[in-house]
């Protein structure tokens, strides 16, 4: 197999299945343990945040009810469609980047060794702290991503109103998901919006601004409706809403945040010191990344480093561009 592209393709599909096979065999642990796990979020019963996470746990019940599979199935089957989505999306993006097209074999070889191995580093991380709603988040950005990036076929105004509004229902599902995840994307996108950068987009600078301001309030109106009208009656248990006090003094904490966390570090090195600068989508990726990094120091334990996975496996192509820039791989132009 002489191309990378398709070797790399079926690496990805067998990086997927095992993955996912794993991931199965955690839930059904969860469920032997305790066959009601989970059922307390769709009945409504559920502590915050978990409880305001309700569309993954919605498909697996109807799933459960209508395809007559068990609750671990359903979430295992909605971990491998968004799993296979996001990395062919995303690779679909690495390939289509000017850093890969310019690149000579070996480059193009070396890329796509990189992108595996990106993709494996994060995946490994699924099941610490497992939670339903991680493989869908990295949909959701991907599938944002791509639209921030690539153009659609038709028309200038179609296009523009279409992938517009695709945006928007992507902010609107990632409300039920996780609304934080797509808060901070769409921040970085206004981010960037406010710089030259912002032209670099596949919409025009003020169509994607606005856009984003819209997906922004979706998914927060969302979470506003999920709190205070369907489960105002929620409560954080003994979780506190607040994790930074407990994060800054518990060092325990902090080694698989570290071990996590370097491929992203190195990105924003990269960014910062100016000497790899990535388009808008990729720039709007890094600053609603590092968004998402301070809330998440703020309001959760930086050990569950499998809040970050979406983000992580979202900047790949970014990391892998970066890491053959400074290569001597490339012979021309630039992504």
């Amino acid at each position: 197999m002489r191309s990378p592209h398709k070797a790399a393709r079926l690496l990805l599909a067998f990086i997927v299945c095992s993955t996912i096979f794993a991931d199965y065999w955690e839930y059904s642990r969860q469920y032997h343990v305790n066959p009601d796990t989970w059922m307390d979020v769709i009945r409504g019963t559920a502590d915050a945040p978990q409880q305001y996470r309700i569309g993954v746990p919605w498909v697996a019940d109807l799933l459960r009810r209508h395809g007559h599979m068990g609750l671990r199935h359903g979430f295992t089957l909605v971990d491998l469609f968004c799993a296979v989505a996001a990395v062919y999306l995303l690779f679909a993006l690495f390939e289509r980047s000017g850093v890969y097209r310019a690149a000579n074999e070996a480059g193009r070889w070396f890329g796509a060794a990189a992108f595996l191995f990106l993709v494996q580093y994060y995946f490994a991380w699924i099941t610490w702290y497992q939670r339903p709603e991680t493989m869908a988040c990295a949909a959701v950005l991907a599938a944002t991503l791509w639209l921030l990036s690539v153009p659609l076929p038709f028309s200038r105004g179609v296009s523009m109103v279409v992938a517009a509004a695709a945006m928007l229902v992507l902010a609107g599902l990632q409300g039920f998901i996780r609304p934080d995840v797509i808060f901070a994307l769409h921040m970085g996108v206004l981010l960037v919006c406010l710089t030259r950068a912002g032209n670099g987009f596949a919409l025009p600078r003020a169509v994607q601004a606005a856009t984003s301001v819209l997906a922004v309030a979706i998914a927060g109106g969302i979470q506003y409706y999920l709190m205070h009208v369907v489960y105002p009656h929620a409560g954080y248990g003994k979780t506190p809403v607040l994790e930074l006090g407990l994060n800054l003094m518990n060092p325990l904490r902090w080694p698989p945040f570290v071990l996590f966390m370097l491929p992203w570090a190195w990105v924003v090195a990269k960014q910062l010191r100016k000497r790899t600068t990535a388009e808008a989508p990729g720039l709007a990726l890094v600053a609603g990344s590092a968004v998402y990094v301070a809330m998440w120091i703020v309001v959760g334990s930086v050990e569950e480093v499998r809040i970050f996975l979406p983000y992580g496996v979202a900047l790949v192509p970014l990391t892998c561009m970066c890491a053959m820039r400074r290569s001597e791989f490339v012979t021309g132009g630039m992504a």
